[in-house]
């Protein structure tokens, strides 16, 4: 091959001599000359197990080096990934309360966590247990441990298997590392909350028979409460009208009477602990309730204390046969709190006092003529507190051997999951109704003594876990001469074997506790698969790619992924790739087996805002009772992806790519939302919902109030989407004040195709609340001497607020996000480097919509920040 990827030579080189420089959250991709005589080494690039000697093979790869983990501000691996362009439409973080505090996913191409695959060093990581064994936590990796970062943008079930689905992130760790480093950080946010500090040691030695390298960090992060940001915290606590106020629950001291299905507010409203001490809004409909601010005592970000260990060691047998063994341990606890429990339960007539309010004028109190729910804070309980310690064992041992044009390779590996969920401040609804009906529960003012609080209260316990065993092997080899050169091969097979439990307390998996959700599952399974790989040299510029993976799993079926691809030299700077693949995501063992659990999810219910005369932009959401119901019968998900990209060397220093990327997925395993619910019971009718979905209405009646729902997992018809990724690149501008670099990511969602509810009519989505049509990421570097800098700019789309259930017209206007990340660093002449960083330079606050309100997975709360580090190496 005459011409060769400058990337690929630098890369080459970190591997080499842990010296890689990459672009911010981007690739470089520009070819130079390669010197007639240069030796150059294999690698193995993510996408592909036969090591080739270009990084720019057939499918996109975008790197992210340790340098720029820096540019960012960020302190994981989670938060740098969440930030990249290429997570298109945000995904999850750590969020205060909820079982999943701890956990943090990548979401590639907007198509869910759980089509992202994740590797570490090439091999499967498999998912939490406790988010079902769907998606990585990546708060379990070792964020000092890490050489590189290497995000494949291309389906790759033929090669990996299931979830590759939308793409591949290959978490490539320290090896060979000679020297020791030792570094500390302090971050510190403006506003109140999230202060955080870290530290880490990493180091290693190497000789002529291996090398051993190893890290230890710690990193401790504040909690953010709610109270702490202006857009978080109530508003209209003093309105006359419910709808007018953010921030407040009608979960306080209300009663439904359920002959009438009339709210009132109790006696008990008249208590400090309720807004304005018992203040009344005007729920609509004729009703009345009284408030209950929870963001007064709710958190939004979790603290979280993190300690983890790496430790790699490398043996060289002979001179062709090498031992490898690396070890990652992680201990990840999070904090988080939510207000007092609430919930409603069951009272029957003459048990309580209600106040009666006509025309929003009290007209006294009386006992309630007839059976009801009462919706109660429990305020005396205190808050909800919840503290997860999830433990994370990872270990491999492998031995890699080559001979002249043959290598081989065998690998076991090793994962122990242990997620302990523990909360205090939840409520056992038997026992309070038991204490309603002998009158022992004081429904006053006043509230309840010690012994009745002792006697509601109760503490939950979620434990989830997950056993991974994984065998590898394959041999690469070359075999079939063309006259371009020899055609490259990689044979390989794979067993695995998951076993997952999720176990929580009896009352909660009974439903017997307010203000919990949840239930245990659990389940095995086996998997094996056979798999090949051939890179065929057509001409020396034209070379073909083919992969062929066959899959077989215990509990659900087989499948077959095949994928093709080419890599074209057009020009002297000219390089054409294209590819195309079929994917498969095989069901999370908690989809198949997972016991009926309860959530209080949001919804927006416009037709009965539309019978209330509330039309559709006033019209706000709020939270329901839903049942989520697993499904044993759940296909997998079948997917179709191709990409097209053209790279351009214009200069020496300049450079461009663009990349079409085309995804398709059938079969999808999802959750029916209550949005989609209240969508198609819209256009079906009350009471014809498919797929053993289901809402309940007061009185059963198709005008009523919404009052709980049951949600199943099914396979709906799937989605399409497609974009363009651009990148550019300049490097090398030398001026008498320093030298400039920069660089520009853009990603361009073309189309989201999805349905408006299940089985419901298909349109396109992009621009909508939470899917932003672009997302760019541009960054300028400069050095001079032992200084240089950085400034890192991302851009967030703006999106509509609202889509008319009926029309699907979009209205409303969600502001675009810009924010800048700025960064300076000091060598000293003792081998140390000083960093001094501000995040989010100009303090930008989330977007928010018209009921303040954010998508906490694009955007943070964090707002200006400060950050200071120094390291030290030897």
């Amino acid at each position: 091959m005459a011409m060769e990827s400058s990337v690929s030579k630098a890369v080459r080189q970190g591997l080499i001599y842990s010296s890689l420089t990459a672009v911010a959250l981007g690739t470089t991709s520009f070819t130079v000359a390669a010197e007639e005589n240069e030796e150059v080494e294999r690698i193995e690039v993510t996408g592909s197990r036969i090591k080739r000697t270009d990084l720019e093979g057939a499918s996109p790869v975008t790197l992210i080096t340790t340098e720029d983990f820096a540019k960012t501000g960020a302190l994981s691996a989670a938060d740098v990934l969440r930030q990249s362009n290429l997570n298109t439409f945000g995904s999850f973080s750590e969020s205060s309360g909820s079982t999943w505090q701890s956990q943090s996913n990548i979401n590639l191409r907007g198509a869910g966590a759980d089509r992202t695959l994740v590797l570490i060093n090439g091999k499967r990581m498999p998912g939490s247990p406790t988010m079902g064994g769907s998606a990585v936590n990546l708060n379990t990796i070792p964020t000092a441990a890490i050489d590189r970062i290497e995000v494949l943008t291309d389906g790759a079930s033929a090669v990996y298997g299931s979830d590759a689905v939308a793409g591949v992130v290959n978490i490539i760790m320290k090896r060979g590392y000679e020297g020791l480093e030792i570094s500390a950080t302090g971050s510190s946010p403006e506003q109140d909350g999230g202060d955080e500090w870290k530290a880490h040691v990493v180091g290693g030695i190497a000789g002529d028979k291996g090398s051993v390298s190893f890290s230890v960090e710690h990193q401790d992060r504040d909690i953010i409460y709610q109270r702490d940001r202006w857009f978080s915290s109530s508003t209209g606590l003093d309105e006359q009208f419910y709808n007018d106020t953010t921030g407040v629950s009608a979960y306080a001291r209300n009663f439904l009477d359920m002959t009438t299905f009339a709210f009132s507010p109790m006696e008990a409203c008249n208590n400090d602990k309720m807004v304005g001490g018992g203040h009344v809004y005007d729920y609509g409909d004729g009703d009345y309730i009284c408030g209950y601010d929870y963001t007064a005592e709710g958190a939004d970000h979790a603290a979280r204390e993190y300690t983890a260990g790496y430790i790699n060691g490398e043996y060289f047998i002979t001179d062709e046969i090498t031992f490898n063994t690396q070890a990652l341990f992680s201990r990840n606890e999070t904090f988080g709190r939510y207000a007092p429990a609430a919930g409603w339960f069951n009272v029957d007539a003459d048990q309580i006092e209600i106040q009666n309010w006509v025309d929003g004028v009290n007209t006294g109190s009386s006992t309630n003529e007839n059976a009801g729910r009462v919706y109660y804070r429990f305020t005396d309980v205190g808050t909800r507190d919840s503290t997860t310690i999830d433990y994370s064992t990872d270990i491999q041992f492998a031995l890699e051997g080559e001979h002249d044009d043959f290598g081989w390779d065998l690998t076991y590996h090793f994962n122990r999951a242990e997620n302990s969920n523990y909360g205090s401040g939840y409520v056992h609804r038997p026992t309070v109704e038991a204490l309603v009906e002998s009158g022992e529960f004081n429904f006053g003012p006043e509230g309840n003594d010690e012994s009745v609080v002792a006697a509601i209260s109760h503490d939950v316990l979620a434990q989830d876990f997950m056993d991974f065993h994984s065998i590898n092997f394959g041999i690469n080899f070359e075999a079939i001469e063309l006259p371009a050169g020899m055609v490259g091969w990689y044979v390989g097979t794979e067993w695995a074997d998951y076993s997952y439990s999720s176990e929580v307390d009896q009352e909660s998996a009974n439903g017997e506790v307010i203000g919990s959700s949840g239930n245990g599952s659990g389940g095995d399974r086996d998997v094996w698969a056979i798999f090949a790989e051939s890179v065929v040299p057509v001409t020396d510029d034209l070379e073909l790619n083919f992969a062929l993976r066959y899959d077989d799993y215990s509990d659900f079926g087989d499948n077959v992924a095949p994928k093709v691809g080419l890599r074209y030299q057009a020009l002297e700077d000219v390089v054409i790739r294209a590819s195309w693949g079929q994917g498969f995501r095989a069901p999370a063992l908690s989809d198949l087996y997972a016991a009926d659990s309860f959530s209080a999810d949001y919804a927006t219910d416009y037709r009965y805002c539309e019978l209330q005369g509330t039309s559709a932009n006033d019209c706000t959401e709020s939270q329901y009772d839903v049942t989520r119901t697993a499904n044993e019968d759940l296909d997998a998900e079948e997917s179709d992806f191709y990409n097209l990209g053209v790279i351009w060397n214009i200069t020496d220093e300049f450079s461009a790519k663009v990349e079409y990327y085309n995804l398709s997925i059938d079969n999808v395993i999802t959750f029916i939302s209550l949005d989609s619910l209240l969508t198609e019971e819209a256009n079906v009718g009350y009471g014809n919902l498919s797929n053993g979905a289901e809402i309940v209405r007061a009185g059963d009646d198709p005008n009523g109030r919404l009052l709980e729902a049951t949600t199943p997992l099914v396979n709906g018809n799937g989605f399409d989407t497609d974009g363009v990724d651009i990148n550019l690149n300049y490097t090398g501008f030398e001026t008498e004040i320093g030298e400039f670099g920069t660089n520009l990511d853009v990603t361009w969602v073309l189309s989201y195709e999805d349905e408006e509810y299940f089985d419901g009519p298909t349109n396109d989505m992009v621009g909508r609340n939470g899917l932003p049509e672009y997302r760019a990421t541009w960054t300028i570097d400069w050095e001079m001497g032992s200084h240089s800098a950085s400034i890192l700019t991302q851009y967030i789309d703006s999106q509509s607020e609202d889509t008319d259930p009926v029309t699907y017209e979009e209205s409303g206007k969600i502001n675009s996000h810009t924010t800048f990340d700025v960064t300076y660093n000091y060598q000293t002449n003792w081998e140390g480097t000083v960093s001094l960083a501000v995040r989010n330079l100009t303090d930008e606050d989330p977007e928010l919509d018209s009921n303040l309100s954010y998508n906490t997975d694009l955007y943070n709360l964090y707002g200006r920040t400060y950050l200071v580090t120094y390291t030290q190496r030897f």
